[in-house]
């Protein structure tokens, strides 16, 4: 009888053990977080500022990405975590629930890819910057056009465009306004690097100017040696103080940046980014030019020539001229094949 009582109690004290065991390894180290069997790819967890663990649970939920909400519970209430930090957090498959609080806990974030693409106005990259991060968008906009860092570049709120150079990076996903200051400044100057600024002396313009010299250059053609001849053109014609009469500026004036033709009411329009209204450079960049378009600025090609038109094979290209007369020519030739284009084009309509 004696033996039977402490196998019995040995049996329940085993069984007691066991059951704690289970229960702490469920709560602590099963997989838990991204375990469902039918997916084996990595997850991404975003977690905003002032985020609780209930919002993150309930992230996790929504998602179906957490098979028991209670052992998850269980393991922050036993840690004491009192907050997740902001970030952007990687979860690979069969995350077990203590290192997946323990990761957030202590802020153990992945980086994020951040891009500075096309645009063509300041408050506009603030908002495309913005919706790659946590942060707002208005509040990075004053950042960009503070009159403090503006003029330490030699920008007004007019060329503040010519702060920016496109970058793809990779940074924490919760960056402060300032912290994103950083990282354009830091692209601005990986940019204009030594052998650039002795490239820059040699046009004779200022980065502002070159920024918006390139951003026009780059709406006028694709060809890589034709962006060279065509800033050729326009330096010339800075040199000589005439009127740029650029196309992408009148385009940019009018505020339709999806017209493909100009006409003749385009040229007339009164802004001061109208280069056939009003000569030399306008007051900003009509768009962040890539850092092709800013090179081939920078590796213009020397020429006498003073005008270029579109070649009628439509290959993107042009035909240049030093005078008037023969780019009259050229403009001709152009128009009679645009013509019978559009014929062509409408008679299969």
């Amino acid at each position: 009888m004696k033996k039977i009582i402490i196998y019995s109690i040995l049996f329940i004290l085993f069984a007691t053990v066991g059951g704690v065991a289970y229960y702490f390894y469920n709560v602590f180290l099963a997989a838990n977080i991204n375990a469902n069997p039918a997916s084996a790819t990595y997850k991404y967890l975003y977690v905003r500022p002032n985020d609780t663990w209930n919002d993150v649970i309930t992230q996790l939920d929504t998602n179906k990405w957490i098979n028991h909400v209670d052992d998850l519970k269980a393991c922050i209430e036993y840690l004491e975590k009192e907050a997740p930090a902001c970030g952007k957090y990687d979860l690979e498959p069969n995350l077990g629930n203590r290192n997946f609080v323990n990761r957030l806990a202590y802020g153990l974030s992945n980086k994020a890819k951040l891009q500075l693409k096309m645009t063509r106005y300041t408050p506009w990259v603030a908002r495309n910057l913005s919706r790659q991060l946590p942060i707002d968008s208005a509040s990075l906009a004053d950042v960009f056009l503070a009159d403090t860092l503006l003029s330490k570049y030699g920008l007004t709120k007019e060329s503040s465009l010519a702060l920016f150079v496109r970058f793809d990076t990779a940074v924490q996903w919760c960056l402060t306004p300032k912290e994103v200051e950083s990282v354009v400044l830091d692209a601005r100057e990986r940019f204009w690097n030594p052998v650039r600024m002795q490239k820059a002396s040699r046009t004779g313009l200022s980065l502002k100017d070159i920024h918006i010299l390139a951003s026009i250059v780059e709406e006028e053609t694709n060809n890589a040696e034709d962006r060279r001849m065509v800033a050729g053109v326009y330096i010339n014609r800075l040199k000589k103080r005439m009127p740029l009469q650029a196309c992408p500026t009148a385009r940019y004036a009018s505020g339709d940046f999806t017209l493909n033709r100009i006409l003749k009411m385009h040229t007339k329009i009164d802004s001061p980014y109208n280069t056939y209204k009003y000569a030399g450079l306008p007051p900003g960049p009509i768009r962040i030019p890539t850092n092709n378009a800013i090179d081939a600025v920078l590796d213009f090609i020397p020429h006498k020539y003073l005008y270029f038109c579109a070649k009628p094979d439509f290959s993107g290209t042009h035909n240049y001229a030093t005078n008037y007369a023969e780019h009259a020519r050229n403009a001709r030739a152009y128009q009679k094949a645009l013509n019978i284009r559009l014929r062509e084009q409408r008679n299969k309509k």
